[in-house]
């Protein structure tokens, strides 16, 4: 059986988001709710702090007694959670009018992003400098990001300036996404600055900066290299949520990088990472059931079973594993036809590239000499067309 995979050659592509990147929130549209239909899921993202307040704005409190600011702005809530963007657009204006920050921001993203006309970015950056300019950290990160790209009439120098005043101000999101644009940037001289970012972010309780944060003590080219540091923020960030950290940590600590080894903690943190959903820990995983860990026993079956998922989810290592067992009769069947099968999809290439494997190819060869010419000649065709990228 094969070894586990370095952990540093894991870098947070696993399962990371890059910069500026964000999850699609789904809000129906006002005929989608009166008609019962499926709400639309490809609208632009709120940002991430006024995506919060709507939520808390949804939980059904009374408006009576409120502002006519702060009934405004729940007004502009509800028109734009049932796709009302017109409407949700007017009563922001109203709240920005009288000083409410997330009203601006959110007439800002309306008009950025034409959800009630034409897209404007020159006047979208006019609502969220607004915002800006009472302290919204989301306005100044989404005008970080329109600077970097030279829309509405900013200039990319800005960017910078905009990440570290939201930064500044204490919001450690915006602390969390200044760490990652200095990181982006590659430049030495700011990799101390970077480093304090991402542990102000991390050490405020913001989760999603946990595993960054670790991948930039331990795998940043500029970074200290600190890898038992690391080893606990990947801990950290993988008991929070996030698959790809929990697969990281679980190989550190089975590898001993970081500290001490201990197999049965890096076995439950892969198996979390697994269950997680992530592929790559699903062939981990399988591997280790395979294998036996931690004073248990070899469990075949279950291991099978773990292969089975990742390999359908196009993990390579999962396949090979699936493809073993089913050549030997090793936790399932033996079943050669559906081993060279899964073989052959291990070896598939990827990004361009071949793996190389001498344990695949030996055991590609094997099954090629068990196997009948024109047996092995339709699972060629089969595996190629089920490894065709779409």
């Amino acid at each position: 059986m094969r070894r586990l995979v370095s952990t540093l050659g894991l870098i947070l592509v696993l399962g990371g988001v890059a910069w500026g990147q964000e999850d699609a929130p789904t809000v129906p549209t006002a005929e989608e709710v009166e008609g019962g239909q499926t709400p639309r899921s490809e609208l632009p993202a709120l940002p991430e702090g006024l995506a919060e307040d709507f939520a808390r704005d949804a939980s059904g409190d009374a408006v009576e007694g409120r502002s006519l600011t702060n009934s405004a702005m729940a007004s502009a809530s509800a028109a734009y959670m049932v796709g009302d963007f017109q409407g949700a657009l007017i009563h922001a204006q109203r709240a920005a009018a009288g000083g409410e920050a997330r009203g601006a921001t959110l007439a800002g993203h309306i008009r950025l992003h034409g959800l009630s006309g034409d897209a404007n970015d020159g006047d979208a950056v006019r609502w969220f400098r607004r915002a800006a300019e009472l302290g919204e950290p989301d306005a100044l990160i989404v005008l970080s990001r329109l600077a970097s790209e030279g829309r509405g009439g900013l200039e990319v120098w800005q960017s910078r300036e905009f990440l570290a005043q939201a930064a500044e101000a204490g919001d450690a999101r915006a602390a969390h996404e200044y760490g990652l644009y200095l990181m982006e940037r590659g430049d030495p001289g700011a990799a101390s600055e970077a480093l304090n970012w991402l542990q102000l972010a991390a050490e405020s309780g913001r989760f999603e900066a946990y595993g960054d944060y670790a991948y930039a003590l331990a795998d940043w080219d500029h970074g200290p290299h600190d890898l038992s540091s690391a080893r606990s923020w990947y801990e950290r960030a993988g008991e929070a949520g996030d698959p790809s950290s929990a697969l990281i940590a679980g190989l550190m600590y089975m590898d001993g990088e970081g500290g001490e080894a201990d197999e049965a903690e890096g076995a439950r943190l892969i198996r979390m990472a697994a269950e997680y959903g992530l592929p790559a820990a699903m062939g981990q995983h399988a591997l280790l059931l395979f294998q036996g860990v931690a004073d248990r026993e070899p469990n075949p079956t279950e291991a099978v079973d773990w292969a089975r998922q990742g390999a359908d989810a196009n993990d390579p290592d999962s396949q090979f594993l699936l493809a073993y067992a089913l050549a030997t009769g090793d936790g399932a069947p033996q079943n050669l036809k559906r081993a060279y099968y899964w073989v052959l999809r291990a070896g598939a290439p990827r990004g361009g590239r071949t793996p190389e494997d001498f344990d695949r190819d030996r055991l590609e060869a094997s099954l090629e000499n068990a196997l009948p010419a024109p047996v092995l000649e339709r699972v060629r065709v089969e595996a190629a067309v089920e490894s065709r990228p779409f």
